[in-house]
C-alpha cells in the first residue's frame, strides 16, 4: 500500500488517503464533472447562449462579480457581467469548478507541519500543501493533455504494455475529458520526478503529450468519477 495525501477542497489542510476515502472522493466528483465537460462543450461549439440562463452559473457570476467590486476592482466585474463576454466567463467558471473537485498528491505521502502564509490559512498551524514541507510517496504522475481520444489512447495502451509489470497502479480520465492521468510507480534510475516522468511517457509513446508542470512534487490531480477511473490496482494502491 502507498500512502499518499489528498484534501477535500484546495483551502484545506492535507489528509491520509485510503480505500474509503477515495471512493468518497470519486462520488463527490461524479456530478461535478459533469457539469464541467457540459460547460467546456459549450465553449468549444461556440454555443455559450446555452448557458446564459443556467442557475449555478449566474449564481457564480454574481457572487464573483460581488466580491470583485468590494476589492475595488469595478472595472473587472463590470467586464465580467457584460454578456459579449459570456464566453471568458464561462472559461473562469470552469476554472473555478476544478476547484471545487477533491484533489490528491499522489507523489507526497504527507506535508510536514507548517505555519500557513496565505489569506485562507494565514498563522494557521497545519499540514499544508507546500512542496518544501513534502515527502514523497514513491508514485508518480503523468499529465497526459491535449486528447480528443482519451479513451483510445488507453486502449491503445492496454493492448501494447503490461500496466503490472511497467508499475502503473493508476489511469483515469482528466476533469475535461481529453486527457490521462497516468499513476506509477518510481524507478531509482530513472531519477527525478521530471526525469521519471518523461522516461515512462517515452516508454509508453505519449511524450509529446506530457504537460511537464507534474514536476512539482505537490502538485494536486483533480479526480473524476468512477466511469472516468480506466484502470486501478487497488491491491497495491489501496491494500484492497
Amino acid at each position: 500500500m502507498y500512502k499518499i495525501t489528498y484534501q477535500l477542497r484546495t483551502y484545506l489542510q492535507m489528509q491520509q488517503m485510503g480505500w474509503e476515502e477515495w471512493q468518497e472522493c470519486l462520488a463527490i466528483a461524479k456530478d461535478i464533472v459533469l457539469k464541467i465537460r457540459k460547460v467546456y462543450t459549450c465553449i468549444c461549439k461556440g454555443k455559450t447562449a446555452d448557458l446564459e440562463a443556467d442557475v449555478e452559473f449566474q449564481a457564480w457570476l454574481t457572487k464573483t462579480a460581488d466580491e470583485l467590486e468590494r476589492d475595488g476592482k469595478n472595472k473587472k466585474a463590470l467586464e465580467l457581467r457584460d454578456p459579449k463576454n459570456t464566453a471568458d466567463a464561462l472559461k473562469k467558471y470552469v476554472a473555478y469548478l476544478k476547484t471545487t473537485l477533491p484533489g490528491v498528491c499522489f507523489q507526497a505521502s504527507d506535508f510536514a507541519v507548517s505555519i500557513g502564509e496565505k489569506a485562507y490559512n494565514k498563522n494557521k498551524s497545519g499540514h499544508w500543501r507546500e512542496q518544501r514541507y513534502a515527502f514523497l510517496s514513491g508514485l508518480v504522475v503523468i499529465d497526459v493533455d491535449h486528447l480528443p481520444h482519451a479513451r483510445e489512447l488507453f486502449e491503445r495502451l492496454k493492448n501494447q504494455f503490461d500496466f503490472v509489470k511497467e508499475g502503473i497502479l493508476l489511469i483515469y480520465i482528466s476533469a475535461r475529458g481529453e486527457g490521462l492521468k497516468i499513476i506509477f510507480k518510481a524507478r531509482p534510475e530513472w531519477s527525478n520526478l521530471i526525469c521519471q516522468q518523461y522516461e515512462m511517457a517515452s516508454k509508453l509513446g505519449i511524450l509529446d503529450y506530457v504537460d511537464d508542470s507534474c514536476k512539482d512534487s505537490s502538485r494536486l490531480s483533480f479526480l473524476t468519477g468512477e466511469d472516468d477511473v480506466l484502470y486501478v490496482d487497488s491491491k497495491e494502491l489501496f491494500n484492497q
